[in-house]
């Protein structure tokens, strides 16, 4: 049984670590608040992130991030300040120089490569479906409504609970989403959708959902999103789910985030919404850790079938 209770300022420093770590194992040079930033977060305790964030090690950049710090930095040292050690010109820093060295070294080893070699492998083919399932639709619909939704449990904000039941009632909920979305006459029926489950340190369990809809048949996608998160917090959950409906959140960066009106003809935001559909490709190693299992995390409708071209011609 695992609890974990993570703040904000946790999950930032976590996502900090991990692209420090990414520009150095790759040899890219750090401005100048990279490097501020990387005082900074050398000075974090690796026995308080275990306490908060005990998945932490999971993620290969954080885990090498920690090995090369406690290679080349005692924890005599660091009880003094690391940041005072790091003064200075760090190109010129025997301690920075040694540190770099050390995570580029545990970056290169042949089992690290061969880890981030299989999960990019995975991500790129689920990005090539996403891409050939946003594709399909688009040849059928002139215009598709986007809905984006992020739908969770509620959960204590001092303890979260991490157990397999919530992993399985979430399956179970989703399971329930998916058919009252293509059976129900109460909810606007998409016409495919592109989700993924994942693990937040700070929410729990919870699903990233991208839903399509004919455009000929709805406008309103702020509407849309509020009906079905609506249903899933209290039809499906019964009261024990919420969500956060993206659509309502700065509609006039829609064009940005690649949801809401999409036309077939606008590339700018077909190529944002697929943007925004390879998020959710990604992986998350955390919640791999957790799925001991293999449970399904990532899902995709069925591809749509050609509809035929008779009639007027798109412009």
């Amino acid at each position: 049984m695992i609890y974990i209770h993570e703040s904000l300022d946790t999950i930032k420093d976590l996502d900090s670590i991990e692209f420090i770590s990414k520009k150095i194992s790759k040899g890219e040079t750090l401005s100048r608040a990279n490097k501020r930033e990387l005082k900074r977060v050398l000075n974090i305790s690796e026995e308080g992130l275990s306490i908060d964030a005990p998945l932490y090690g999971m993620i290969p950049y954080l885990e090498a991030f920690f090995a090369a710090k406690n290679t080349v930095i005692s924890p005599h040292a660091i009880e003094k300040n690391v940041e005072s050690l790091l003064s200075g010109n760090l190109d010129d820093n025997e301690l920075f120089n040694g540190f770099c060295q050390s995570l580029q070294n545990y970056a290169s080893t042949p089992e690290f490569k061969r880890t981030i070699r299989m999960n990019r492998k995975s991500e790129l083919k689920r990005q090539d479906s996403c891409c050939r399932y946003i594709d399909a639709h688009l040849e059928n619909y002139a215009r598709l409504i986007v809905v984006r939704l992020d739908l969770h449990l509620g959960v204590d904000p001092d303890k979260v609970n991490f157990i397999s039941d919530l992993f399985i009632d979430m399956a179970r909920y989703w399971s329930r989403l998916r058919r009252d979305l293509r059976e129900s006459k109460k909810l606007p029926n998409p016409e495919g959708f592109i989700a993924k489950l994942e693990h937040g340190h700070h929410r729990g369990y919870h699903y990233h959902v991208m839903l399509f809809f004919d455009g000929s048949k709805h406008q309103r996608d702020v509407t849309l999103a509020k009906m079905i998160g609506e249903h899933w917090k209290q039809e499906v959950t019964k009261g024990q789910g919420g969500y956060h409906n993206c659509n309502a959140t700065d509609p006039a960066g829609y064009k940005y985030y690649g949801i809401g009106r999409v036309e077939h003809w606008d590339l700018d935001k077909i190529e944002n919404l697929k943007f925004a559909a390879y998020y959710l490709a990604k992986t998350d190693y955390s919640l791999n850790a957790l799925n001991d299992k293999g449970h399904r995390t990532f899902f995709r409708g069925t591809m749509p079938k050609k509809k035929s071209r008779r009639g007027r011609k798109r412009i």
